[in-house]
């Protein structure tokens, strides 16, 4: 192999998208042990950084989160073969997500809320709140994206774990 007929160019570029794919995943799970520790401890580690410390540290979690994974389900450029047959089948598994999670969220919601009784908004337990707070579109349409690049990451890689055991 050469560099000029372009082989370990396109090897490092496939090499690269599993890596970056990989830091994707971590970022996710990052973010969200981050979020389950606020939840069940109330700390924050934000309450704890001076405003530039929080943009240097969160600023690469943002980037892996958002755009790294709307890079990955467009470069069909940096996938090979295998890349590319884990891409369409994580497409199909995406969509049928699409089609039946949010049905499936709002029946177990609907079900905790019935079960619980609470009926006044104030004390309604932080894992309903989303169902009766007014929503910016702006705020849901991050929280979707946000929702389908974190899915589409996680069923690639599920996938991907599938197939090598």
């Amino acid at each position: 192999m050469t560099i000029s007929d372009g082989k370990p160019d396109k090897q490092r570029r496939y090499r690269a998208y599993f890596v970056l794919m990989n830091a994707s995943l971590a970022a996710l799970v990052y973010s969200l042990l981050e979020l389950l520790v606020d939840r069940l401890t109330g700390f924050d580690p934000q309450d704890h950084m001076s405003p530039l410390v929080t943009v240097i540290y969160y600023t690469p979690l943002v980037v892996l989160m958002f755009f790294v994974p709307m890079f990955l389900i467009c470069a069909k450029f940096m996938r090979d073969e295998y890349a590319e047959q884990l891409w369409r089948r994580t497409s199909v598994v995406l969509a049928y997500a699409t089609a039946a999670l949010p049905l499936i969220i709002f029946i177990l919601a609907w079900v905790w809320y019935f079960a619980t009784g609470d009926t006044k908004a104030e004390q309604v337990h932080w894992s309903l709140r989303w169902l009766s707070d007014k929503v910016q579109w702006g705020d849901a349409l991050i929280v979707v994206w946000i929702g389908y690049m974190m899915a589409f990451v996680v069923i690639f890689q599920f996938l991907r774990w599938r197939d090598s055991r």
